[in-house]
């Protein structure tokens, strides 16, 4: 950067008055053992599917573990293979996806010897299927958290696109689409992470969490690209693209994965959904790399052999930031839908092959769209406009915190199109002996925490209004039977020394499984194998394995498989 330049911005910022206590943010969730799936490159998998997992160690590494994560409720997962590429880097761990007691989005847990420890937040969806008719969300330039740069007076406490990308957030969480696509200018100024302790990478962390579906996220200009003459160092945006979002790879690649940017794909379906990279070199960072504007030839080559490869596919869909240059032939790709943002306005284009540009999300208008699949047909809806002031609202009464057994949800969209897919989550009292829904379909109950939540899936209705009543069975009288849950009630004491009781339901008489297992998913006794007639049972756990052996102290699980019910519960070993 230009000494002039530099003494220059100093001056603008000793004349821009700062706040007196500007608020702080935590630093956010970095990349370190795993590579993928993460929070903006999830995977999305049904039981009995591979979940391949990449991480970033040792080649020496041992002792590879692995478990889903959500609210407590911990699935342990068992690693098939554990395989290291020197021509990559990378680890790839091979795990056959078990079944979970809550379809929803899970956390990653991977741990190996070492010390080795990781998370990856909202990382992977587990489905019961992949439906055949679903929506996908596609949202562009949210520029958070403002549109002002960061010399500019006011910058440090205006928060408007961020306040505009929550309430696009809300609508999308009841919409329900399958995943949602994020094509890049996602932070205003991608160099300010660290820069007066910005955290703008951080803080759009924070935002990704808040989405209760698969995101999927690729970088544009303002992202990576860097700006000319500002006081962080040159290629200082895209270093902090590969901390939060991406790989350090990148930075020098190996043979067997030679590209410097974060290109990826993956199918839904039998639909292939590619994302791109895209930007402007603003501060010409390693020019003979990058070049002046995206995208580069070794991109254009990794995109034709990965399309090519997906041959199989019925469509293919391909979400990036911008077409800088021209570069992309859909149809000599074989493309039939594009997706992408950057000049803050609406294209529509209902021709195949469809090039849909989508208004700026940051905007005061807030806009979103819905693309709808179904079979092999593609159409992307008109933009709509959220929570502007309120377009798409739920109000539950009593309330939405599990303390009342009957609660009633009033749903008003103002959207002149109808979502099919729309799901409510509705707290109620945990231990009820079933739980029914008017108004939507009860799709499953998770019943792991300390309150029930419902999941209802409800067909919302263009410019209306649709009721839904949850209510939970929370009588005591035995003077009827009433048939029980099929579900594991947990352990007690827990912690434990020197045994605990484990309790379990049976709603139907048949074949059950209790096993234990260690953190690394190894079993290590099997208590109950056998027919076990309709309701409660308990069994107890000693703390050894199957051959007497006494364990250590720690953290196992307990599992129940009872015909197609499984969950795992978390036992604490305490000596």
């Amino acid at each position: 950067m230009r000494p002039f330049m530099f003494l220059l911005l100093l001056g603008i910022l000793s004349a821009v008055a700062m706040p007196a206590a500007a608020q702080t943010y935590t630093v956010g969730d970095t990349i370190t053992v795993i590579q993928r799936p993460l929070i903006n490159i999830p995977s999305i998998v049904r039981p009995g599917d591979m979940l391949t997992v990449s991480c970033d160690a040792d080649p020496q590494t041992t002792g590879w573990t692995a478990a889903l994560e959500r609210d407590g409720l911990v699935v342990p997962l068992s690693i098939g293979t554990a395989v290291y590429s020197p021509s990559t880097l990378w680890w790839t761990l091979s795990i056959t996806t078990p079944d979970v007691p809550v379809f929803d989005l899970y956390d990653l847990h991977v741990t190996a010897d070492f010390g080795l420890d990781d998370v990856t937040n909202h990382s992977v969806k587990v489905v019961p299927e992949f439906r055949s008719q679903f929506e996908v969300v596609h949202i562009t330039d949210t520029h958070i958290p403002t549109y002002l740069y960061y010399y500019q007076s006011g910058a440090d406490t205006d928060s408007t696109t961020s306040m505009a990308l929550r309430a696009i957030t809300e609508d999308i969480n009841i919409i329900n689409p399958e995943f949602v696509l994020l094509t890049g200018d996602f932070m205003n100024e991608g160099e300010l992470e660290d820069y007066l302790d910005k955290k703008y990478y951080s803080r759009s962390m924070m935002h990704l969490n808040e989405f209760e579906m698969p995101i999927y996220v690729t970088a544009g200009n303002h992202d990576i690209g860097g700006w000319n003459d500002t006081p962080p160092s040159d290629g200082k945006a895209r270093r902090d693209w590969w901390k939060f979002y991406g790989w350090k790879r990148l930075d020098n690649p190996p043979p067997g994965a030679p590209a410097y940017t974060q290109d990826y794909s993956f199918d839904y379906r039998d639909i292939h959904f590619v994302g791109l990279e895209a930007y402007d070199n603003y501060d010409s960072w390693r020019f003979s790399i990058y070049g002046a504007e995206s995208f580069t030839n070794m991109q254009m080559s990794w995109l034709q052999a990965d399309i090519a490869a997906a041959s199989g596919s019925s469509r293919v869909v391909l979400f990036h930031h911008n077409d800088f240059q021209n570069e992309l032939d859909l149809s000599g790709l074989g493309v039939d839908l594009a997706l992408y943002g950057h000049a803050h306005s609406d294209i529509e284009d209902s021709s195949y092959p469809m090039n849909v540009r989508t208004d700026n999300a940051g905007g005061t208008n807030r806009p979103f769209r819905v693309v709808k699949f179904d079979g092999s047909a593609i159409s992307a809806r008109p933009t709509l406009s959220a929570q502007n002031p309120t377009t798409l609202e739920v109000v539950y009464a009593p309330g939405n915190d599990g303390s009342v057994p009957e609660v009633t949800a009033q749903v008003f969209n103002g959207h002149p199109v109808s979502f099919p897919h729309g799901l409510l989550r509705v707290s109620m009292p945990g231990g009820a002996r079933g739980y029914t829904a008017s108004g939507g379909v009860l799709t499953q109950v998770n019943d792991t925490g300390d309150h029930a939540v419902c999941y209802v899936e409800v067909n919302i209705p263009a410019n209306g209004y649709v009721f839904v009543t949850v209510n939970a069975d929370t009588s005591t009288a035995t003077s009827t039977p009433v048939t029980p849950a099929t579900r594991l009630l947990g352990a007690a004491p827990n912690p434990f020394n020197p045994r605990t009781e484990i309790a379990f339901e049976l709603a139907t008489a048949g074949h059950c499984r209790v096993t234990v297992f260690d953190v690394r998913g190894h079993e290590l006794d099997v208590l109950i194998d056998e027919q076990r007639s309709t309701g409660r049972h308990t069994i107890a756990w000693n703390g050894c394995d199957a051959a007497g052996r006494a364990q250590p102290s720690g953290t196992y699980f307990v599992g129940l498989r009872a015909g197609s019910y499984v969950e795992t519960r978390k036992v604490v070993l305490a000596r």
